[in-house]
């Protein structure tokens, strides 16, 4: 681009642009065109990119480079051009800034780009900023110096002698800007200039900060109430949440940087007291308790306990949080001492009248606190503020300011951890409470695959690897995982230790040791008496509560009861339980042997139970709208109400699964019937892969052809397969080339999730559809589509029996499964009365036969022969005729497995031995 510039052909650009050479050329560039014309315009942006790339390379492999940088002084040479007002390169001189500030390593040259005040210079300049390009650079550019803030280059940016620093001045200028991402940035960098240790510049910051911390308490007041509007009229709608959701983003965005002031000395003191009497206590306390006047702006309750317990999650400076906490639990309303007043279109803070002065609820101790206990009382009807309210009780456990001492105060039990120091709890005081803990710790510690998700970070759920590869034998790939049906049930197939784990384990894991643990022995009776409230509320028909309020109030109850130190409270709530239990047990018990689809509900939310929902980055927004009632709204079962019976009855399925669990935790028994389990002790599910003996068993050979994408293969496929069934399975076979009577597994599903239909159009074909098992990673899908095209209608019909008589019997076989976990009686005889076969397959795992013997019920007469043979056309004799002849077509007799040295003559069956019939 650049050529012999000037009539005395002075300037020649160098062949190697990464030398000194080449600057030294830029710099004659930048001399010859100090006047911006038309013509130079794009020499001198050219110009400004090619100079900082030259100086990037000289920060890393030249010192030369920077010195002529600075002996020629070319940042002049950047105000002249900036002078003139060209916005096309104003944009690159920023842009150049940026990048140049961006990549400097060395400190020497840092110090050369700050020297002589050209880059306050530079931060100073009236720049045209209702330009977005120039905007987006201008705070970018401000932005990357900030990052170079520390004690040894504060003194480039403050004078301390005139007072000038005019990087935090031009930057409090647009903290209020109309763009996001200009106020986001401008959070940022006066974040990072209040981090700088430095007293004088110190004194400085907090001299003209206190308006800018001033507005900003203030714009959290004015999203909070326009959030508050905006969920009094709103419908719980997918629109209206994922606006709301952006409110909330923004709302907990500026709680997460007011944490991080508050945690910066310098400030903390001046903010906190603008947190507290401009937000805190005007605001949340006020909306806390009784109106005293009809101009105060008051937040609704549900609202109020909503930011009360983010502040509390996301701040953990010691001072805000103790006077906070000090008024919620201990003061009235006299200490309100000021509160935000309706003017117009705007509010304003004022103080308290005597107009307006307390009447009879006034001299109520505890009313701040009176009022979370009264958000239970209702939850019948309406379990908004009761969610809230857990969540606030959460919260206060959560928060990490040091607040036990306080909480004590108050009769909540908490667990004071202990650093530095030991202390060991007297036996008196606190036996059972470590009784208690050691108990959950028992019933935590007993999983083999020990999970991440701790009661103490419940609001975070379980990452995605977290939850990938809990409870997953390692040498299972993930993807067999989810397309493998018998996944939830084979995590059944556990000693029992394993099968009581807690569903809340790592609750007990992250605690320390006991001798390092103190424990508050009481605990306010009204507090357990409104937690009592939800699981009494949740056994009346028609009640209100959601299931998420429950499984958020067992949470609660959990946290508090591993260090409460009263039998009383135990057995009352053991008690309360067990007849809430007995009163779901009652209601559930109805539909077990009625309800066709009570298998897949009672599956389906019992792998709901297994997730744990309780994350309030995801459920805290929504719960803020009215309760949804229908399944239109978009939200799932769990946050909403129930609509219709079938939903109701999985409401009813939930809560009693909740309950329980919370009743054998309080009595320390582990849970050795949940999941249940179908496959007797001993015996396993044929998996994909394996090799399996087929001596005793019915095929039908067919040819399958996939609808839909699976692991078997694409859709359109014609794959050759054998079917074969046992009680529980359905499963498609390939014959093993290396050995006669084997076959290895294809494809293998559960026959209680396996839907048959015929062909209107062709007798010889069925419709086949099995789904797979709901599990946490997945719910209930189709794992298996396909259609099945047998060689003529008797063999199609034949396993059209088999499949829909082998699906009954699977069904009643989990439904009485599932009747032994709950104790209720299996009323289905006619499904019951004939005792199904036992597996007859001899299970090899991998692809290749081996010495593995399973248990085989097979009967044989004394000729041996198997008894039920028959010669029908259509069922294949287990060695595979079709696919196992020899060279000379003459059958092949079925091969014992060699680890028991028996030969195929002594198995009792001759290579044309028809086989077994169901």
């Amino acid at each position: 681009m650049f050529r012999k510039l000037g009539s005395s052909g002075s300037l020649w650009k160098p062949k190697n642009p990464h030398s000194l050479e080449y600057l030294k050329y830029l710099q004659g560039v930048l001399t010859k065109n100090e006047k911006v014309t038309e013509n130079n315009k794009k020499i001198l942006v050219e110009a400004l990119r090619a100079i900082a790339e030259i100086l990037i390379w000289g920060d890393q492999n030249d010192a030369s480079v920077f010195d002529f940088f600075l002996e020629r002084q070319m940042l002049t040479h950047f105000l002249k051009i900036m002078e003139q007002g060209i916005t096309q390169l104003n944009v690159q001189l920023l842009q150049t800034l940026n990048i140049l500030f961006e990549n400097i390593r060395h400190e020497t040259s840092l110090y050369f780009l700050l020297s002589n005040n050209h880059v306050n210079s530079i931060i100073s300049h009236k720049f045209d900023l209702q330009n977005d390009e120039i905007m987006a650079y201008y705070i970018s550019f401000l932005k990357t110096l900030s990052f170079k803030l520390n004690p040894a280059t504060i003194h480039f940016f403050f004078n301390e002698t005139t007072e000038e620093f005019p990087l935090l001045v031009e930057v409090l200028k647009l903290y209020n800007w109309n763009e996001s991402m200009v106020r986001i940035a401008v959070r940022n960098i006066l974040l990072n200039i209040v981090r700088v240790d430095d007293d004088s510049m110190t004194i400085f910051v907090i001299r003209h900060i206190k308006e800018y911390l001033s507005e900003l308490i203030d714009s959290l007041v004015a999203l909070s109430v326009e959030m508050d509007t905006f969920v009094r009229s709103a419908e719980n709608v997918l629109a209206n949440r994922e606006r709301l959701r952006g409110k909330v983003d923004d709302l907990i965005d500026l709680i997460h940087y007011i944490g991080e002031l508050l945690e910066v000395e310098a400030v903390a003191e001046t903010l906190s007291v603008f947190v507290t009497t401009r937000y805190l206590s005007p605001l949340l306390l006020s909306s806390l308790s009784p109106r005293r006047d009809n101009h105060s702006l008051l937040l609704t309750p549900v609202s109020a306990l909503f930011f009360f317990s983010q502040f509390l999650l996301v701040v953990r400076h010691h001072e805000t949080i103790h006077t906070f906490l000090s008024s919620f639990l201990f003061d009235n309303q006299k200490t309100l001492m000021t509160h935000w007043i309706r003017h117009e279109q705007n509010f304003c803070l004022e103080p308290i009248t005597m107009a307006s002065a307390v009447g009879e609820m006034g001299d109520q101790n505890c009313v701040f606190f009176d009022n979370l206990l009264e958000a239970f009382d209702t939850c019948q009807l309406d379990d908004s503020r009761a969610f809230y309210g857990l969540m606030l009780i959460y919260s206060m456990f959560q928060n990490k300011a040091d607040v036990g001492e306080l909480l004590s105060a108050a009769n909540f039990p908490v667990l004071h951890r202990e650093s530095g120091s030991t202390v060991i709890p007297s036996n008196e005081q606190s036996s059972l409470a470590q009784q208690n803990l050691a108990r959950l710790r028992s019933l935590s510690t007993s999983s083999q695959g020990k999970r991440t998700r701790a009661m103490t970070e419940i609001g975070v759920e379980a990452t995605e690897e977290d939850e990938i590869f809990h409870d997953v034998p390692e040498e299972r790939n993930l993807e067999d995982l989810i397309d493998d049906p018998f996944a939830a049930d084979s995590n059944a197939y556990q000693d029992p230790d394993e099968t009581g784990r807690s569903r809340f384990q790592s609750a007990a894991d992250e605690l320390p040791p006991s001798e390092s643990t103190t424990t508050s022995s009481e605990c306010d009776s009204r507090l357990f008496d409104a937690l009592s409230c939800i699981i009494q509320g949740v056994r009346v028909d028609e009640n209100k509560i959601r299931p998420i309020t429950l499984e958020l109030a067992c949470l609660v109850i959990r946290q508090i009861l591993m260090t409460v130190d009263d039998e009383k409270v135990h057995t009352s709530l053991t008690k309360l339980c067990s007849e809430v239990r007995q009163k779901l047990l009652a209601t559930i018990g109805q539909y077990v042997n009625g309800e066709n689809l009570f298998l897949e509900w009672f599956e389906d939310e019992y792998a709901e139970f297994e997730v744990n929902h309780v994350n309030f980055d995801i459920i805290g927004y929504e719960m803020l709208l009215p309760p949804a009632a229908t399944p239109l709204s978009g939200l799932v079962l769990h946050k909403r109400l129930a609509s219709g019976f079938e939903e109701r009855l999985r409401t009813q399925i939930v809560f009693y699964l909740h309950i329980r669990k919370l009743e054998r935790d309080l009595t320390g028994e582990g849970d050795t019937e949940l999941p249940v389990r179908v496959f007797n002790s001993g015996q396993e599910p044929v998996a994909v892969g394996d090799c399996i003996n087929l001596h005793n068993s019915d095929l039908l050979s067919c040819t399958v052809v996939p609808q839909q994408p699976c692991s078997i293969g694409k859709p359109g496929d014609r794959l050759a397969r054998f079917l074969v069934t046992d009680r529980l399975q359905l499963i498609l076979v390939e014959p093993d080339s290396r050995k006669a009577g084997w076959a290895i597994v294809r494809f293998v599903g559960l026959l209680q999730d396996t839907t048959i239909n015929g062909d209107s159009a062709d007798s010889k074909v069925l419709h086949v559809v099995v789904e797979g098992q709901p599990s946490r990673l997945k719910k209930r899908h189709p794992v298996l589509t396909a259609k099945l095209i047998f060689d003529d209608h008797i063999r199609c019909m034949a396993a059209k029996q088999r499949l829909t008589k082998g699906r009954q019997t699977a069904r009643g076989l989990k439904l009485q499964a599932i009747c032994s976990a709950l104790g209720v009686p299996r009323i289905d005889p006619s499904r019951m009365s004939a005792s199904p076969r036992m597996n007859p397959f001899r299970i090899v795992k991998g692809c290749a036969p081996g010495s593995v013997r399973k248990t085989v019920s097979s009967t044989t007469t004394s000729s041996g022969t198997p008894s039920g043979a028959s010669g029908r056309p259509g069922f294949y004799s287990s060695n595979l005729r079709s696919a196992s002849r020899g060279p000379s077509g003459a059958g092949i007799g079925i091969p014992e497995d060699p680890s028991h040295g028996t030969s195929s003559s002594s198995s009792g069956t001759t290579s044309s031995g028809a086989p077994r019939r169901n």
